[in-house]
């Protein structure tokens, strides 16, 4: 595994920490509320979302907007 592989699964694991089943949220709710993604843009976190996606996360899209959960 690559130091950025290492670095994503990390930013992951904090995304998924930092969530509460059933509650949705958006990419920039993500970014204000998890200091692991603070520093990171828009686009990075979206791509990340997007790997989870299936897995341990749910997307949502509500009037065009892209909403993401945590899967019980």
């Amino acid at each position: 595994m690559t130091p950025v592989m290492m670095a994503n699964m990390g930013i992951k694991q904090a995304i998924l920490d930092g969530m509460e089943p059933g509650v949705l949220y958006t990419i920039t709710d993500i970014i204000q509320n998890i200091p692991a993604c603070a520093d990171l843009t828009n686009q990075r976190v979206s791509a990340l979302l997007r790997q989870m996606v299936g897995d341990q996360i749910e997307r949502v899209e509500d009037r065009r907007m892209a909403y993401f959960r945590l899967m019980e």
